[in-house]
C-alpha cells in the first residue's frame, strides 16, 4: 500500500487492519456490536451499528498506514476509526463518481465492488484516482463460477423448486448482489483495459468445497448463539471463545490445505487481480 493510499469499501476496517500485520486480544469481538437482531433474517446488516461502550482491543498495531479509509455507512467507519489504520476517513456512495481528485493515490485496494450497481464505472474510477505511470491497485472479485457454487442459486433460483425457498433465508441477500457482477477472468481483463489498466498478477482462490462450507457455517444459528453468549460473564466468555477456537483450528486448517488439492480443473470462486495503470 505505497502511499498516498485508499481502502475503497474499508467496511470496520478488520480485515485490512489484521491485513497489515495488527492483532487483537481475545476480548476484541466485531459481532457482539449489532443492532437489529431480530430482522437478521429480513436482510437487515446487523452490523451497521456503532456502541460507544465497545472499544478496540488492538495489542499489535498494523505494520503500516492506509491514508485512506472510505465507505458508505458511517456506523462502520466509527468502528474503523478506533484501529489506527487510517489517517482519515470519508463517507460517499461507491456508486456515484469518487470524491476525490485525479491522480490521487498511488495504491487503491477494494472488496466491494461486485457489490456496487456498474463495475465498469468504479474500475474507471479507480483508474481516474490512480496516479498515471504506476499507481496500482488490488481488487478481490467473484468469478463466474462463484454463483454456481451457492446452494440457494442452485437449488432454488435455478431449479425452482419451492422446496427449497428456506434458502432465501439463508443467503440474506448476498447472491441476489454478487451473481450479477461474477465474470471471467477475460470479461474483467477486458473491463481493466477499458479503463487503461494492465492485470500485473492475477491469482483466483476459494473452491467450491470452502464456498459451501462458507454459504451455511454458522449463519443460521448467529442471532442465538449471540443471544446465548451476552449471557455469559466476560471472563467466561473469553475462556469459551479460547475453547471454540481451538475447535475450529481443528478443522477449518486442514480445509484450507484441500481447498488447495480438491479443485482439479474447476474454476475457483474468486479472482485476486493486481493492476497497474
Amino acid at each position: 500500500m505505497r502511499s498516498p493510499s485508499l481502502d475503497l469499501g474499508c467496511g470496520d476496517g478488520t480485515f485490512s487492519f489484521i491485513r497489515a500485520g495488527g492483532e487483537f486480544d481475545r476480548s476484541f469481538d466485531a459481532f457482539r456490536s449489532v443492532a437489529q437482531l431480530d430482522q437478521f433474517f429480513q436482510n437487515v446488516d446487523v452490523f451497521d451499528s456503532y456502541d460507544e461502550g465497545v472499544v478496540s482491543a488492538a495489542t499489535k498495531p498494523p505494520r503500516y498506514q492506509i491514508d485512506m479509509g472510505f465507505d458508505h455507512k458511517n456506523n462502520l467507519l466509527k468502528k474503523a476509526g478506533q484501529l489506527g489504520l487510517y489517517g482519515a476517513l470519508k463517507q460517499g456512495d461507491g456508486n456515484q463518481s469518487l470524491p476525490f481528485p485525479d491522480a490521487s493515490f498511488n495504491s487503491v485496494f477494494s472488496n466491494i465492488i461486485y457489490w456496487l450497481d456498474s463495475p465498469q464505472f468504479v474500475i474507471s474510477e479507480i483508474s481516474r484516482i490512480l496516479k498515471p505511470g504506476g499507481g496500482r491497485a488490488c481488487l478481490m472479485l467473484p468469478n463466474s463460477t462463484f454463483p454456481k457454487f451457492s446452494f440457494y442459486n442452485q437449488l432454488y433460483v435455478n431449479g425452482g423448486d419451492d422446496r427449497w425457498k428456506f434458502l432465501e433465508m439463508l443467503d440474506r441477500g448476498r447472491f441476489a448482489d454478487n451473481i450479477r457482477q461474477a465474470k471471467s477472468l477475460d470479461e474483467w481483463e477486458a473491463m481493466f483495459e477499458q479503463a487503461g489498466m494492465k492485470i500485473e498478477r492475477h491469482h483466483s482462490h476459494l473452491s467450491k468445497l470452502t464456498i459451501q462450507v462458507w454459504d451455511i457455517g454458522l449463519r443460521p444459528l448467529f442471532p442465538v448463539l449471540l443471544e446465548m453468549s451476552k449471557e455469559l460473564t466476560p471472563e467466561k466468555l473469553i475462556s469459551i471463545k479460547a475453547k471454540w477456537i481451538q475447535i475450529m483450528k481443528t478443522f477449518i486448517e486442514p480445509l484450507l490445505e484441500l481447498d488447495k488439492t480438491l479443485p482439479g480443473n474447476e474454476e475457483l470462486a474468486f479472482h485476486c487481480f493486481e493492476l497497474r495503470k
